[in-house]
Formats: C-alpha cells, sequence, structure tokens
C-alpha cells in the first residue's frame, strides 16, 4: 500500500509540473501541428516521439550497466547479461514498439472526446489528481489478473507469456520482448484503458504514458535503481509472485515478494544479502 501510496503522488507531482511548466510554451506549436497534419498523422506522430524518447532513450540508458557487465547494484549478482540474445530479442521488441504506439495512438485518437484535445485547457491539480489515482488502479487491476491468467492458464503460457519468461534475469529493452497478442492485452490495454474511462486530457495521458515507459523499463533493467525495489525482477526469478505493477493485488492475493537485499525484502541483511545473491 506504501508504494502505491508513493505511486500515486510522484505520478501526481510529475504531471502537475508537466501541466504548469513544461507544456504551456509548447500549446502554439501543438494546435499548429495538429491543424497541419490532422489529428490521427499528428497523435501518432507525437505518440512515436514521447515512446521512443521515454523506451528507446532512457530504456537504452538502463540497459547499458547490463551490456557493460557492472556488478555493483545488481539484483541477481550471478546472472549476467547474454548480448548475442539481446540483439536477436530487438527485432520482436522494435515490431512490439511500434504495434504499441499505432494501436494505442488509434484507439486514443479515435475514441477520446473533442474536450481532450483543448491545448488552451490544461487539466489542473483537481482533475489530475482524480485520473491518476483512476489510472493506477486500472492498471493494477487488469494487469494483474492478465498476466496471473497467462501464468496459470498451462495453454495460454506455453502458447503466450513463455516468450516473455525466457529473460529469467531481464534487461531493460526486453520489457516488450513477448507475444504481441500478451503485448496487446497486458501492456497496452492496461495502460490505455483509465484514460479512457475518465477522458482525460492527451497531454496528461502523453506524461502518463512516458512515465510508464520509464518504469517498464527500470523494473526490467535487473538494477536496484528499478522504483519497485526489486519486485518485477524477482518475478522473473521465481515465476509465480509480483503478478501486479504496483503490489496492491498482489498484497491482497498473498504473493507479493521482494528480492533478498531490497529494504522491503524479510530477508533483507544489508549488503551481506546483495553479496549471497541467486540463481534462477
Amino acid at each position: 500500500f506504501g508504494h502505491m501510496a508513493a505511486a500515486v503522488s510522484g505520478l501526481l507531482l510529475l504531471e502537475t509540473l508537466a501541466m504548469t511548466y513544461l507544456l504551456p510554451p509548447w500549446v502554439p506549436l501543438m494546435e499548429q501541428l495538429e491543424a497541419t497534419l490532422g489529428r490521427l498523422t499528428f497523435g501518432f506522430l507525437l505518440g512515436l516521439l514521447n515512446a521512443a524518447v521515454a523506451f528507446w532513450g532512457i530504456g537504452s540508458l538502463f540497459a547499458l550497466p547490463a551490456v557493460l557487465h557492472c556488478q555493483r547494484w545488481k539484483i541477481q549478482v550471478r546472472r549476467s547479461l547474454d548480448v548475442e540474445a539481446l540483439k536477436q530479442a530487438l527485432p520482436l521488441v522494435t515490431f512490439n514498439f511500434l504495434l504499441g504506439t499505432t494501436l494505442g495512438s488509434f484507439v486514443l485518437c479515435t475514441l477520446l472526446p473533442e474536450p481532450c484535445w483543448n491545448w488552451r485547457q490544461l487539466p489542473g491539480p483537481e482533475s489530475l489528481g482524480r485520473d491518476v489515482i483512476v489510472w493506477i488502479l486500472t492498471e493494477e487491476v487488469m494487469f494483474f489478473y492478465v498476466h496471473r491468467w497467462l501464468h496459470e492458464s498451462k495453454r495460454m503460457y506455453a502458447a503466450v507469456h513463455k516468450l516473455h519468461h525466457t529473460w529469467t534475469a531481464p534487461v531493460s529493452l526486453v520489457a516488450t520482448y513477448c507475444h504481441p497478442f500478451e503485448h496487446v492485452v497486458s501492456n497496452i490495454c492496461p495502460v490505455i484503458l483509465g484514460p479512457l474511462l475518465c477522458r482525460s486530457h492527451v497531454a496528461a495521458i502523453g506524461v502518463w504514458i512516458f512515465v510508464g515507459l520509464v518504469h517498464t523499463t527500470a523494473v526490467h533493467s535487473g538494477y536496484w535503481f528499478c522504483d519497485d525495489h526489486g519486485m518485477h525482477d524477482e518475478h522473473h526469478a521465481k515465476f509465480n509472485v509480483n503478478f501486479g505493477v504496483v503490489g496492491l493485488m498482489d498484497s491482497l492475493y498473498g504473493t507479493y515478494q521482494l528480492p533478498a537485499g531490497s529494504q522491503g525484502s524479510r530477508a533483507a541483511a544489508g549488503d551481506d544479502c546483495l553479496k549471497e545473491g541467486k540463481d534462477s
């Protein structure tokens, strides 16, 4: 529950800063580009740029420690990156990146009502507070149940989800190394459903998607600079724990578990736990 509260307050802070200081100077350009290109093309290009900076830009920085075989701050200290395997994964990662950007942009451009595209009226703290809570709860609940279903159904695991779990010690860029069906139902739908339910402003949705992509690359990085105390890395190592995003649903279902060495882990014992490591 503490992680949930931190996620809400952190995202709300970033959204407020973006709406107050970062985006207003760009409003005239956004209006001009949308009028010139048309909403669908504009939405796709804006979404592509936003996602590329978050996933390929920041995600690549998160991959550097693994590529350089840096052992400091590594969660699974006895595991190292297979660079050739990463190279082989990149075509599917790229395909899913383009799939997510194209499908997400099309759905948002098609289903969001006209007020959501009013660049002169960016959302304030009250509407942002409501939206952030709904977004995070919607993603947590939907991702948890879909993700757990992909594990509990032997047919779905073998045909779909097993591909993602070939990475038992992941690296940031394989966050979207998965079957395209899984990418749609487990990665894309939980992220865009909340904004659709709230009829959120497209600018706020852009920040939400950017932060989400940074988050997923961080938690797949394999290093302690992830923002979930190693929760998702432990899922890749153990398979049967941590099906959600922020730990709320896992806490309710008794599947929440942190790796040894995490600040919130029962097994944590300072630096000694980090040195022991685990090989799954």
